[in-house]
């Protein structure tokens, strides 16, 4: 663990004397000087390397990322990264900021990858870390049923309700279906605080640590979790996305994960209930009719 006082050194000798705490997280520690952010990794799960290069992807392409300024190391085993902080003016988004995030999204969809999971910490290429889809799943989820080791009886969504039991069974085939989906360079965490709004328009699209190689499918439920399901149906649509089946079975997923994670009653509270809306979007799903082909003529 990178030690509080010299983390602070290091972050005055990027951004200079001004420089300041401005987060912590369980895998990097973030300082500013009012205009840039150092970012100092506290260990390989920061995975600054690929974040840059995405960074620099993105923004070639026009999408709102924080332009990266420096990455290298300090004093020979510390990782960094210096980007813009960029901030919002906390006005909620608009529709169209909905539909910027999935425009954003499919830039980021379309990138060439290859493997599958979280993606390899390189600055050259993106490469998922996992052998196949279901494990690539894995590598962000992993204990989540049917993917992972843990029994749908032990679940902690489900012990939370039992009443998800029978239906989540049901859709084990399902769920391991939509793993299968083609894998796509997906950012997998979409909450709020990686999202910077101006005049309800997406002003910046943030940290891309969990970026893997998985169905983009993905995206669309990580939007529906965090923002709501009117919020993803925009963001599917602007980003080219079929929003219904495999983003409602995505979401059984990630609910069983941040059913995993919660450590307050209203955590787990939100993951019963979006398992609930899933399940009840399935029960309503219907395939979208064919396009009619050419009327022919009689002979």
């Amino acid at each position: 663990m990178l030690a509080e006082a010299q983390a602070l050194l290091d972050a005055r000798t990027l951004l200079g004397p001004g420089a300041q705490l401005l987060s912590r997280g369980a895998t990097c520690v973030a300082f500013t000087d009012g205009r840039r952010v150092a970012r100092l990794a506290l260990g390989p799960g920061a995975r600054l390397g690929v974040q840059a290069l995405l960074q620099r992807r993105l923004a070639a392409q026009g999408v709102p990322v924080p332009p990266v300024l420096a990455t290298g190391t300090l004093r020979g085993e510390q990782a960094y990264c210096v980007d813009i902080l960029m901030g919002g003016d906390g006005l909620p988004p608009s529709p169209e900021g909905w539909t910027d995030l999935g425009r954003a999204l499919r830039v980021l969809h379309a990138l060439p990858c290859s493997g599958h999971g979280l993606l390899a910490d390189r600055a050259d290429l993106l490469r998922g870390v996992a052998p196949d889809p279901e494990a690539g799943v894995r590598s962000r989820l992993p204990e989540a049923w049917p993917l992972g080791t843990v029994p749908l009886d032990r679940q902690p969504l489900v012990q939370a309700d039992p009443a998800l039991h029978a239906p989540l069974a049901r859709c084990a085939e399902a769920l391991q279906r939509a793993a299968h989906a083609p894998s796509r360079v997906c950012h997998t965490d979409l909450h709020a605080g990686q999202l910077v709004w101006r005049g309800g328009r997406l002003s910046a699209l943030l940290d891309f640590g969990d970026a893997a190689c998985v169905p983009a499918a993905w995206d669309v439920a990580s939007v529906a979790y965090f923002h709501g399901w009117a919020a993803a149906e925009q963001v599917a649509a602007a980003a080219g996305l079929p929003e219904a089946q495999d983003a409602a079975l995505f979401g059984l997923l990630l609910a069983q994960h941040r059913a995993a994670r919660a450590r307050r009653r209203e955590q787990l509270g939100q993951a019963v209930a979006f398992a609930h809306g899933c399940l009840s979007r399935l029960a309503t799903w219907t395939p979208a009719a064919p396009a009619p082909g050419p009327r022919l003529s009689a002979p």
